[in-house]
């Protein structure tokens, strides 16, 4: 835990390297001291089928969902969606400058008692 979903439209201009973004957002987040960095997850999903507003081409998006367990400070949310943003910022530059590119940072929560996780262990 956390769980971060990155999903963007197929149209932005950047090639981000996402082992790279994702190696540094874990950084963000290991940061807050709330979570343990082996234990982040991130995975990222392109979309070819999308509508922004009136269908202009020009418009693009980027959107970052970090699903955590409940009852972490708002405080703590905070860092996690500023931190997460800047950096969304530096990867998708070439969009931002080039498109109307929109980037959205979200931190949700998971409802702790219905959540179950299970892990096998490393193979040999």
């Amino acid at each position: 835990m956390p769980h971060c979903t990155l999903e963007f439209s197929s149209n932005v201009m950047d090639c981000p390297d996402l082992r790279k973004l994702f190696s540094e957002l874990h950084d963000v987040l290991a940061s807050t001291g709330l979570f343990d960095r082996e234990a982040i997850k991130s995975r990222a999903i392109r979309h070819d089928d999308y509508l922004i507003g009136d269908g202009d081409r020009h418009r693009a998006f980027v959107a970052l969902d970090v699903s955590i367990l409940s009852g972490r400070p708002d405080d703590a949310k905070a860092r996690i969606t500023d931190g997460a943003l800047e950096l969304l910022k530096q990867h998708f530059a070439e969009s931002i400058a080039e498109q109307t590119c929109n980037i959205t940072v979200k931190v949700s929560e998971i409802h702790r008692s219905s959540y179950r996780r299970f892990a096998s262990a490393t193979g040999a």
